[in-house]
């Protein structure tokens, strides 16, 4: 066979130490790379292993070469296990009279075998980690470089034990000085650009593997380069390019507080702010710059600075895209930084903030109500959901496995309760005096740093967007506490938790835009009051309660809130007295006044209705400025007009208005001198005055409408003079059985009866009752006139005021009927019921009298001295 020939020749050659057979053999292997897969299949490896001791240059130089090429596959690396590769290219590296071709071959070997972390670790127990920092130190080709920093880059990624050393030797400082010296001649040469790209792969590697973080600041401190900080500089300026390596870099970088504030001043929050603006990132670099962007945040040097970059503006931009929803509540978190600056809120205000603060309520009041409504129907069983993953719906790739974690642990903001001020908190960072403490951002982001293990393993094709982590790997990867949520949290918890936190936030930014002295624009719109009227209703949140009253009481917004109808708009909640009293002391002053007269009097035909129906509940002291706004201006004509029209908008607002009016007037109905009527002393029982009691004598009445009505005739003689004269004196109805009674309705006569009797009559109906008070006026029973009239005031009700209005004005009774009118507009009722007392008068044929009526009293008090 070929392959056992290739073998069996090289064997002889090596032998027979023919160095010229040697150099064919190894060259037709090299140049065919189907016959030295063969070659490494039947066992040859081990031939070259041994070569590697050969004294020479062209047989080390091949042998280096086709081990390079073969160990790029695990097979070929578990081939060399057992044989002393290690030592050798040890020997090899050490040896500087090479020339830099081998040691470049060299590295590339060290690199592909430390893929797998047997021979990483082994190498690095050989000493590889000293040659290979101190060809970094060389002045040598740039494949060389390239080569030794993969093969470092590789040795810290698989094998953990090794970076101690790796810091130590300052390979970290020497790579990122290779870095200043590679962008410098890329302007020149292109063909530096690699190394560029090479250098940087390793910064991210040293970065984004760190466990601790002392480590994480020596390696930081490491790539400044120089005492210029060279390596920074480099940094930003590779960024600006839109190196996506050096901007994850940048990223990772920024984590640490003293790293932030030195790349701070090179300029590296404007750097992002411009990234972001352009959308020159996407997929997990997006991620990792909004992070990155929010932490710049916390520090005030960096606010001020973003402030002046437009980085408010493009905050809110980021706010109002859906598609970064996730990243909101970090993103309003980063915004609370700026919240006790005025002209931040200011900006913020003007870009937009407030219309995405208010659709984040109201998103939080809809899923709200969906998620009680779908657990009335099908509670949820906890107990079968699997675990869920802090940023839920894209693949976890090796950048992200690592770093998901890492970024959420360091973005710790700080969180003001709403009455502080940020000086006056104490720092638990690094961070100089004027930055804000740092407090975690949220519990689900929240993470213990010490238990965070990161082991990834790299490759020359490694940083891909759609590289998925190796096996070996991925058991590693699953000990990141910070990429996981708790087996048992839900996805539905989960997001209850982050809606909670992201309301409270929202409702802080809210209150600090409340409070600005100068008015902020749509802050007291229909959209933003209702918004908060919903979100108030739904969750009874004092943080939002006390923003609605700190609009409320602002002078500033006293106009807007009233031609949205905001008085009518709290109808039904508990906190409605506060907020009308906090519009009351506003309403009394007399800019507020004189604002009220001009829109009454000079506004828009809708603003006036809406003044006018809203005056009676602002204006409830002085009856000189009622009058004037009411009486003066035309504000009461304007609700009459609205009473008059069932079909306007503002009607049923109209029907309390002019209810509110009265009971603001004082507006009393006449009161009735009562006469109580008891069984035992007015309403005496007939039948017990006689000790033998004897049929009663009965009286019919015959009646103008054909029916009839049986009465005692003894019972009425006692009680009335006039029946007493009629049925038993010299009239012709004297001792007769049937008497006609003119002018008498039989359910009033039947009322009158059961009150003559002692019976009880108040479940009759109320135009029989004031038809009894009638017949016992006309028959001369003054005691249960009296008692009639008092009992048939006190059963005026939202359901008979327009019955008895109609009988007073039909029988020609002006005190009553001036009685049913007060009743109306002053009895305790509910809304409800008011509009169905008034809806009851609309359509009775003297609608317009009953109207005429309620101005005539509202006029008489309203214009008293």
């Amino acid at each position: 066979m070929s392959e056992s020939l290739d073998v069996q020749a090289l064997k002889e050659h090596v032998r027979a130490n023919s160095k010229s057979g040697i150099v064919t053999c190894l060259s037709q292997l090299r140049n065919e790379p189907l016959r030295c897969k063969n070659f490494t299949k039947h066992g040859g490896l081990s031939i070259l292993v041994n070569l590697l001791r050969s004294p020479n240059s062209t047989i080390l130089n091949m042998c280096l070469s086709i081990l390079a090429n073969a160990c790029i596959s695990s097979d070929a690396r578990d081939k060399v296990r057992d044989s002393n590769i290690g030592d050798n290219v040890i020997h090899i590296m050490k040896n500087h009279t090479l020339d830099s071709t081998v040691h470049c071959r060299v590295c590339r070997l060290v690199g592909n075998l430390s893929e797998c972390s047997w021979h990483a670790k082994l190498l690095y127990n050989s000493g590889v980690v000293e040659p290979l920092t101190m060809f970094l130190k060389l002045k040598t080709n740039r494949q060389t470089y390239l080569m030794a920093i993969r093969a470092i880059r590789n040795i810290w990624s698989i094998y953990e034990g090794s970076r101690e050393q790796i810091l130590q030797l300052q390979a970290v400082r020497l790579i990122a000085q290779l870095f200043v010296m590679a962008k410098e001649k890329a302007n020149v040469d292109t063909k530096y650009a690699e190394l560029v790209d090479v250098c940087l792969k390793a910064m991210c590697t040293f970065l984004v593997t760190q466990d601790e973080i002392a480590d994480l600041v020596r390696c930081s401190a490491q790539m400044e380069a120089d005492k210029d900080k060279q390596g920074y500089k480099t940094l930003i300026r590779c960024c600006r390019n839109g190196n996506n390596l050096a901007i994850k870099c940048l990223c990772s970088l920024c984590l640490l507080t003293g790293c932030r504030l030195v790349l701070g001043t090179l300029g590296a929050a404007e750097l992002l702010i411009t990234l972001t603006r352009n959308g020159s990132t996407d997929g997990e670099l997006s991620r990792q710059v909004l992070v990155t962007l929010c932490l710049f945040c916390q520090e005030s040097v960096h606010r001020l600075k973003m402030k002046a970059a437009g980085g408010l503006e493009v905050f809110v931009m980021l706010l109002k895209q859906p598609e970064l929803e996730k990243y909101h509540p970090m993103l309003l978190d980063a915004l609370l930084q700026f919240a006790y600056c005025d002209n931040s809120i200011v900006t913020l205000a003007k870009h937009g903030l407030l219309e995405v603060l208010m659709t984040k309520l109201s998103d939080s009041v809809a899923d709200t109500t969906v998620a009680d409504e779908a657990s009335d129907l099908s509670p949820i069983n906890n107990s079968n959901m699997s675990n869920k993953r802090c940023y839920g719906s894209t693949p976890c790739r090796k950048y992200s496995r690592i770093s998901e974690g890492r970024y959420s642990r360091y973005y710790t903001l700080h969180r003001f309760d709403g009455d502080s001020s940020p000086g006056s908190s104490t720092s638990v960072s690094s961070s100089p005096p004027s930055t804000p403490p740092l407090l975690y951002y949220d519990s689900m982001m929240e993470t213990d740093i010490g238990d965070d293990n990161y082991s990834p393993v790299y490759s020359d094709t490694e940083w891909g967007d759609d590289e998925e982590p190796q096996d070996e790997e991925a058991d590693s990867l699953k000990s990141c506490k910070s990429l996981t949520v708790n087996a048992d949290n839900s996805r539905d918890s989960e997001k209850s938790s982050k809606g909670v936190l992201c309301d409270s936030t929202v409702l802080m930014l809210l209150y600090r835009m409340s409070l600005l002295p100068q008015p902020i624009d749509r802050l007291a719109e229909p959209m933003t009051i209702k918004s908060l009227l919903i979100y108030i209703n739904r969750t009874k949140n004092e943080k939002a309660i006390t923003i609605l009253n700190t609009i409320v009481r602002n002078a500033t917004y006293f106009i807007p809130l009233l031609k949205q109808g905001f008085v009518f708009d709290t109808h039904g909640m508990p906190e409605r007295e506060e907020y009308l009293q906090h519009l009351r002391e506003v309403a009394e002053t007399g800019g507020a006044i004189g604002q009220l007269s001009s829109v009454l009097l000079r506004g828009e035909e809708r603003h006036k209705l809406i003044f006018a129906v809203s005056i009676p509940f602002l204006i409830v002291q002085s009856r000189v400025t009622l009058r004037s706004l009411l009486h003066n201006h035309g504000g009461l004509q304007m609700i009459l007009r609205l009473l008059s029209e069932p079909m306007h908008e503002l009607h049923e607002r109209a029907v309390w208005s002019i209810c509110r009016l009265a009971v603001s007037l004082r507006v009393r109905p006449e009161t009735v001198e009562k006469c109580p009527i008891t069984a035992s002393g007015l309403f005496r029982d007939y039948s017990l005055e006689n000790s033998n009691p004897q049929p009663l004598p009965i009286v019919t009445f015959e009646l103008d409408d054909g029916t009839s009505v049986d009465a005692c005739r003894r019972v009425l003689c006692q009680r009335s003079d006039a029946f007493s004269a009629m049925l038993e004196g010299n009239f012709s109805e004297s001792g007769k059985r049937r008497v006609r009674l003119r002018n008498a309705s039989r359910d009033g006569l039947n009322t009158l009866i059961l009150a003559a009797t002692g019976a009880a009559y108040k479940h009759c109906s109320i135009e029989s009752m004031l038809d009894a008070v009638l017949l016992a006026d006309k028959f001369l029973m003054p005691d249960l006139s009296d008692a009639l009239t008092d009992s048939s005031v006190s059963e005026l009700s939202y359901e008979n005021f327009s019955r008895a209005w109609c009988w007073a004005r039909t029988n020609a009774c002006p005190e009553l009927r001036s009685c049913c009118v007060k009743t109306f507009l002053t009895a305790d009722m509910t809304n409800g019921q008011a509009i169905q007392a008034f809806c009851d008068f609309s359509v009775m044929d003297a609608f317009e009298e009953f109207l005429c009526d309620i101005r005539e009293i509202i006029m008489d008090v309203l214009c008293q001295p």
